[in-house]
């Protein structure tokens, strides 16, 4: 026989597991997706190749369900700046959908971060801007570097490192540091880097990176978490590649 004891205690369980269901059903609307992010995605061709790269900050606004926003792209190598505009809608249970104007929809799942998203062989992630100091001063700082994606002309490439921002007396961006690469099955360690960036009051910006005896690379970045992320997309003709970077200054602080 059960006891009485254990019907109550079991009533109290599963009346706890009800509210807290019911408090999880009920946490998401289009509220909690509000503001500007930046988003990071890609998208492959139909053997897994990747065939465009690109960054987009976009924002949100939830009282009318639209968003507007501006997308960096390499196409197949080819690189364009437009502009999105379209509608959202995000259910209850924190999944939803994106209409961009003259594309076909794509599904979002909401995170506490920013978003996930998926399209016809494409996917990518969302981080909310926040509020950063979007100057060259403002992002100053040591932060990981990981890309990866194809350059047309060899195959596969992936590129890790540490760049350091700083900024000269005169207030321009300068990149130092050390990057490795894979590219198309050659693995080079980490040998010396230099550049130059610039970010613009809007929280986006751009970058060059030249590899020691390397030819530069030219980056669109979008500003997040902050300050403390950057995310960014390869703007050479006959590249398809994407990356982000992150501040590590708190671990190299210990």
């Amino acid at each position: 026989m059960i006891s009485t004891t254990f019907r109550v205690a079991r009533m109290i369980v599963l009346t706890s597991f009800a509210l807290s269901s019911a408090a999880w059903a009920a946490k998401c609307s289009n509220a909690s997706l509000s503001g500007t992010y930046g988003f990071l995605h890609d998208e492959t061709d139909s053997n897994g190749t990747p065939f465009t790269a690109a960054v987009t900050q976009i924002t949100f606004d939830s009282t009318t369900g639209t968003f507007t926003g501006e997308t960096t792209a390499s196409h197949d190598g080819v690189i364009a700046t437009e502009p999105v505009t379209g509608t959202y809608a995000v259910a209850s249970n924190c999944t939803g959908t994106g209409n961009p104007t003259g594309l076909s929809p794509f599904s979002i799942v909401v995170t506490s971060t920013g978003f996930l998203a998926l399209h016809l062989f494409a996917e990518g992630f969302a981080v909310k801007q926040g509020s950063p100091t979007c100057t060259n001063a403002g992002v100053k700082g040591s932060f990981g570097f990981e890309t990866t994606g194809v350059f047309l002309a060899t195959g596969a490439v992936a590129f890790i490192g540490e760049l350091k921002l700083t900024v000269d007396p005169s207030g321009e961006g300068v990149i130092s540091g050390r990057v490795a690469s894979s590219e198309d099955g050659t693995f080079l360690t980490f040998e010396p880097v230099t550049g130059s960036y610039r970010i613009d009051p809007d929280c986006r910006g751009r970058a060059t990176i030249t590899p020691k005896g390397g030819s530069e690379m030219h980056f669109s970045l979008v500003v997040v978490a902050g300050g403390n992320e950057m995310l960014a997309v390869e703007t050479d003709a006959d590249t398809v590649v994407s990356g982000t970077l992150e501040n590590n200054d708190l671990l190299q602080s210990f």
